[in-house]
């Protein structure tokens, strides 16, 4: 900026340009302002000092999401006299910092900032100017302190000489500034959960299983109190019957196990279905804090799948006959000491109705025999149905049931002499034919006689 001004000249009658010209000179030199006739001030080496300190809270954990508010404060005095009666008071200031712009970045702190450069304008000698930054921790973050670097650049005056004719010119002159300003936070450790291995055992439709995780703990904290949980993300289909599990103490590298029991909907198809691990604890503090949720999957198998696969049956009224039956496991879980049972009807009427399939393997098929029988009013041509089940006991030794399975049962004609006798036309042609034979034989006999 140059700004050009009018400046009275000074020259006592009878005293020399010389002269004059010299004390002029002389002023310029020593700055004294109570004699100056411009505006002028020359280096004085003063300049803008920024300082950064964070205002509030600056512990974080691996994880957090964190807005910190960094304080900028001038802390370069002006020393210097300004000879500007006319201008602005502070307005060629050398302690101001002029268009300061702040960029942060990181070295070697575990965060990743989303705060872009800003512009924090003019900073004038103790003044303070509130900048934000916004980031993330990193969840590999280890305990410690770190820095964040703020990379401020401004301008200051750093002295405005009189120039041009009459030096009726003053022209400010700027120097240029880079300061690198440190913010120090710090990260606590937590304690941190990962699942090493986990195994779901007898997890079935219709009952209840277990889900068993060996974990171990990451984080550089130790938990007191430790409690975890499994919680599925689908609350109908699974209960979990034990709530949590009491851990107490776990430290860095510690392993424990985590069981959970875990109630299985009815019909619910086999697949992995996700769900999370869920702990807290209190800290070194006594503060209650919670671990990172960790995903988990809980794996329902088919179970013991029992089909009836028996063709159908015949059966004349008022017979009794020994059929077989057939059954496969088509499940993914062996059933034990299984029990089938055929149930009757009002027509047909089991003789022996239970019959043991014993240990029952996924992919086996298995035959047993029942005695059954069909009462007189069974109608030919017409097909009933015979209902079955199995009952058996699953790897943790609770009763469960198969579905109801069924078959037909075709009542047909009676065969060979119980197509005669249960025929009354074919009775009474047999009892007549009989008669016959016997009144003939009976003739002949008399006439030999």
């Amino acid at each position: 900026m140059t700004l050009t001004l009018q400046v009275p000249r000074v020259h006592q009658p009878g005293i020399p340009l010389v002269v004059v010209s010299c004390l002029f000179l002389a002023l310029l030199i020593c700055c004294t302002p109570v004699h100056a006739v411009g505006y002028i001030y020359l280096d004085t080496g003063e300049q803008p000092a920024l300082a950064a300190h964070a205002e509030g809270e600056t512990r974080y954990f691996p994880g957090d999401q964190f807005e910190m508010t960094v304080i900028l404060t001038n802390k370069g005095r002006d020393t210097a006299m300004e000879v500007a009666p006319l201008l602005a008071q502070g307005a060629y200031d050398p302690s101001t910092a002029l268009g300061v712009t702040v960029s942060p970045r990181i070295t070697e702190a575990p965060v990743t900032l989303k705060s872009l450069p800003v512009m924090a304008g003019d900073i004038g000698s103790w003044d303070q100017v509130p900048v934000t930054l916004q980031g993330v921790v990193r969840q590999d973050a280890l305990p410690g302190i770190y820095v964040i670097l703020l990379d401020t650049a401004y301008n200051y005056v750093y002295a405005i000489p009189m120039v041009g004719a009459d030096f009726t010119t003053i022209t400010p002159l700027y120097h240029q500034k880079v300061q690198v300003l440190p913010v120090p936070f710090r990260v606590l450790g937590e304690v941190r959960p990962v699942v090493i291995s986990d195994k779901s055992e007898n997890i079935v439709p219709g009952t209840q299983g277990y889900l068993t995780a060996e974990i171990i703990n990451i984080g550089h904290a130790t938990g007191n109190e430790v409690m975890f949980s499994i919680v599925p993300s689908d609350n109908v289909t699974f209960q979990v019957v034990d709530e949590s599990v009491f851990l107490g103490k776990f430290g860095p590298g510690d392993v424990a196990p985590v069981r959970a029991r875990i109630a299985v909907k009815d019909h619910t198809a086999a697949g992995s279905y996700p769900a999370t691990l869920e702990g807290q604890y209190r800290d070194a503090d006594g503060v209650v804090r919670t671990t990172p949720p960790v995903p988990i999957g809980i794996t329902v198998s088919k179970g013991a799948v029992i089909e009836s696969v028996t063709k159908n049956i015949t059966i004349g009224p008022g017979e009794t006959e020994t059929i077989t039956v057939t059954y496969k496991n088509s499940g993914d879980t062996p059933a034990v000491n299984a029990e089938a049972r055929i149930i009757g009807n009002q027509v047909l009427v089991p003789k022996s109705d239970t019959a043991s399939l014993g240990l029952f393997l996924p992919g086996e098929t298995k035959s047993v025999q029942f005695v059954i029988s069909a009462k007189e009013s069974a109608i030919q041509g017409k097909q009933y149905v015979i209902n079955t089940e199995v009952k058996y006991r699953d790897n943790l030794g609770a009763l469960m049931l198969s579905d109801e399975m069924s078959f037909g049962a075709d009542i047909q004609s009676p065969t060979g002499t119980r197509a005669i006798t249960q025929n009354p036309v074919a009775l009474v042609i047999i009892i007549g034919t009989l008669a016959i034979v016997v009144y003939v034989a009976w003739k002949l006999r008399r006439r030999k006689a």
